[in-house]
């Protein structure tokens, strides 16, 4: 069976004339009516009732030109996934990710995907939550990956320049300190007792900031009653000094994961208190839509994306 008969005959019947439809397919009339022949021979029955007003279907012409629609419908899809697909091998596009989830969980999503679409470019643009939801609401980024406790203020506002927030994971932060023999042996400890030390926090505008402070005042505490003595935004920074003993500090358990199994840093929870650390992705539909950044983000949300 012709697709392009289909097309023609489909053409013949909403118009309910041969001449009509052979000049707006820009084909003799023989021609067309050539083509019909062939589809009545396709299905050994008469399609069309021809008079000197017009022609309109038989019964059997009115039940192939409705499954005709269905099968044209289907054919452009078919075709619009085939061209999208053609079209994504030779797409680039840069996603937004806080650093927790840029540096130490997404590397193998994206090495994940390059295998199944080798000819693609990803790049991750990497800074804080906070700066990867700004970026997002200006449109310099089409999606991000972030972590931490939205508040209700920044909900509002994402929600305000039509942007999607959806969740799709959590992890948790624990106190991390040196591995040494003050610290080895603790699994936990309670926040009277946190407050005693020296800490190492990252700036406000950070996830893991983000989902402290939201954390501590729901248990009426405040991240004011912690010792802090230094605040640095780079979590290779903050592991470093921890594990030189300059102080300990709180950070995602995806991002000490390599230093838990080689036994440098201690992971330790707060007894009284419930850490859990959401994983987001903010993006502009209208973005991503019918784009690498729709497959891109299916992805993430699916069960093949492996974070490291």
């Amino acid at each position: 069976m012709n697709i392009e008969h289909l097309r023609s005959f489909s053409l013949v019947v909403k118009l309910g004339s041969i001449t009509k439809a052979a000049k707006q397919l820009h084909v003799s009339q023989p021609a067309l009516s050539l083509q019909i022949q062939e589809l009545e021979k396709t299905f050994n029955s008469t399609l069309l009732n021809r008079t000197n007003k017009g022609v309109s279907p038989t019964p059997i012409g009115d039940l192939v030109y409705n499954y005709s629609q269905k099968v044209l419908q289907l054919t452009e899809t078919l075709n619009k996934e085939i061209s999208s697909l053609k079209n994504l091998e030779s797409q680039e596009i840069t996603v937004g990710a806080s650093e927790a989830i840029g540096e130490f969980a997404l590397p193998c999503s994206v090495y994940i995907f390059k295998e199944k679409f080798p000819k693609h470019e990803i790049n991750v643009a990497i800074c804080d939550t906070k700066c990867v939801i700004e970026r997002v609401m200006e449109g310099t980024l089409p999606m991000g990956i972030v972590e931490g406790i939205i508040n209700q203020d920044l909900l509002k506002n994402i929600k305000g320049e039509g942007l999607v927030l959806k969740k799709f994971g959590n992890d948790k932060l624990v106190i991390i300190a040196p591995y040494n023999n003050q610290w080895k042996t603790k699994e936990s400890i309670p926040f009277e007792e946190l407050k005693k030390h020296n800490i190492i926090l990252q700036p406000k505008s950070s996830g893991v900031m983000m989902t402290l402070e939201n954390t501590l005042k729901y248990f009426n505490h405040s991240t004011d009653e912690l010792k802090c003595i230094l605040k640095l935004s780079n979590i290779s920074a903050i592991i470093s000094s921890v594990t030189s003993e300059h102080g300990i500090s709180i950070l995602p358990r995806m991002a000490i994961r390599k230093e838990l199994r080689h036994r440098t840093l201690k992971a330790i929870n707060i007894t009284d208190i419930d850490l859990v650390h959401p994983i987001h992705i903010i993006y502009n539909p209208t973005k991503i839509q019918n784009n690498l950044g729709e497959t891109f983000f299916k992805f993430l949300c699916s069960a093949e994306r492996g974070f490291c």
